[in-house]
This record gives structure tokens, C-alpha cells and sequence, in this order.
């Protein structure tokens, strides 16, 4: 009987801080949020020039008023505070925009981010999904004939890929040994519950024989070792006669090729 170890798939850890995208986008932000920063506090230097230039527009236009001689500079002080007006308008409109590009990139990120942790996750599934179906594959093929094999093996996969999505005893299967879960669906199919058993901290499971190791079988079948030979470890021994040489106590005695007797080693 043939058994393999059957291995867990490594789950996704969530690595974004490591990627070059992920950085770069990063940087790209605080980059951003720092403009932003400087805009809004642009803005605000703005707004307040452009108060002081409009206290002193009032303050002249008083001042004339009350003073018909007096010279007037009314005008002067409304052209400079209408070019600050105009400066902290636009220095705001810049900086809402630099606000919203700030946002969209942040979002941008986290969607981003999102994403590659769905597809890290589904990428996993796959795995597992491919890891425990190899698994059932192989304790099915072990144990049926070659005509049953292909006549149900693959409406077996398929039944066992339902089963993993639909049945109340798979759910959390991802977070369980792989092993486990070829057990129960085993179970569940009316496969031979030992065809997949822990062994140890590892599950294997039962497998087919590969087309060497049916070869090797063969060829021992068909050419069995003699009963006049014993031996262990490689030597080979005439039963009931001294493993050494007749004329050498240090030379051990190996068939020759072609011989039956054994013979000394050259």
C-alpha cells in the first residue's frame, strides 16, 4: 500500500506595507496631504490680506468722504484688495482640489489594497480546493479498477467540489488541515475512511501506485530471490555455508554474476 503526505498550503498574510506599489502609493499621498497643507495655509494668509486690505479700502473711503480735499487712494487700496480676494479664491479652489485628489488616491489605496487581499484569498482557495481534491483523487484511484475509474472519477470531483461549497460541515475547510477535510469528505462520498489518516502532525493518504513501482513489483514477481540465498543489508549468502571464503577470512563471499555457487570476490 502506497501513501503519500499531504501537504497545507501556506495561507496569505497581508504584506502591503512591502510592495513597491503599495509604497509608492504612499508616498504619493503624504506627498498630497503635505501641498494641501501648504494651500490651505496659503489660504489663509491670503484671506487675511485680503481683510486688511479691505479695513483700509473702508478707512479711506471714510476718510474721503469726510474730507472732500483729501486725496483719494480709495481706489488704489480696492485694486490691491480685489487681487488678494482674487489669490485667496483661487488658492482655496486649488487646495479643495488638491483635497479631493488626496481622497481619491487614499481610497485608490484601500480599494487597491482590498483587492489584492480577495485575490491573495482566492488564490489560496484555489490551492486548497486543488490540494484536497489531488487528495481524494488519489485515496479513489488506490482502492478502484480501472474501469470504475473512469466511469466515476470525474462525477466524484465534482460532487466532492459541491460538497466543499454547499455542505454545513465544510464551512471554515480553509482554515483546516487538508488532510482533515479528504477525511471527512471520504467519509462523506463512502470511500474508506482510512484511505486518508493522520500521522503525526502530517495526514497522508492512500495512493495509486506509480508506473515504476508497478514495474519493480513485476519484475519481483517475476524474478523472486532464491531460496538458497539469505542475506541482509546487500550481502548475499549461500544458506548454511560460511559467509567468508575458503582461502581469505577477510574477503566475504558474493554470488558471481551467472554463478549459483557462491564464489570469492576478485
Amino acid at each position: 500500500m502506497f501513501h503519500r503526505v499531504l501537504q497545507d498550503p501556506i495561507p496569505p498574510v497581508d504584506t502591503d506595507a512591502d510592495t513597491a506599489a503599495t509604497a509608492e502609493a504612499a508616498r504619493d499621498i503624504a506627498r498630497g496631504e503635505r501641498r494641501r497643507e501648504m494651500l490651505a495655509e496659503l489660504a489663509e494668509i491670503s484671506m487675511r490680506l485680503a481683510r486688511s486690505l479691505g479695513e483700509l479700502v473702508d478707512a479711506r473711503v471714510d476718510h474721503e468722504k469726510k474730507s472732500a480735499d483729501a486725496p483719494s487712494h480709495s481706489k488704489d487700496a480696492a485694486a490691491a484688495f480685489d487681487k488678494m480676494a482674487q489669490t485667496a479664491r483661487r488658492t482655496l479652489t486649488l487646495e479643495a482640489k488638491f483635497a479631493e485628489g488626496v481622497k481619491a488616491r487614499r481610497e485608490k489605496r484601500i480599494t487597491d489594497g482590498a483587492e489584492r487581499r480577495k485575490e491573495r484569498a482566492a488564490a489560496h482557495k484555489t490551492e486548497v480546493d486543488e490540494a484536497i481534491v489531488g487528495g481524494l483523487h488519489d485515496a479513489w484511484a488506490a482502492d478502484c479498477s480501472d474501469d470504475e475509474y473512469h466511469d466515476l472519477c470525474d462525477r466524484l470531483l465534482d460532487d466532492a467540489q459541491e460538497y466543499l461549497g454547499d455542505a454545513d460541515e465544510m464551512r471554515g475547510y480553509l482554515d483546516r488541515p487538508v488532510g482533515e477535510t479528504v477525511a471527512k469528505l471520504c467519509a462523506a462520498l463512502g470511500l474508506d475512511p482510512e484511505a486518508c489518516e493522520p500521522d503525526g502532525d502530517t495526514w497522508r493518504v492512500r495512493r495509486p501506485p506509480l508506473d515504476f513501482e508497478l514495474r519493480i513489483e513485476e519484475k519481483a514477481r517475476k524474478y523472486p530471490p532464491s531460496p538458497l540465498w539469505g542475506g541482509t543489508d546487500g550481502e548475499a549468502v549461500r544458506v548454511g555455508l560460511s559467509p567468508e571464503c575458503p582461502d581469505s577470512l577477510d574477503t566475504p563471499t558474493q554470488p558471481h554474476p551467472g554463478c549459483f555457487a557462491s564464489c570469492p570476490s576478485p
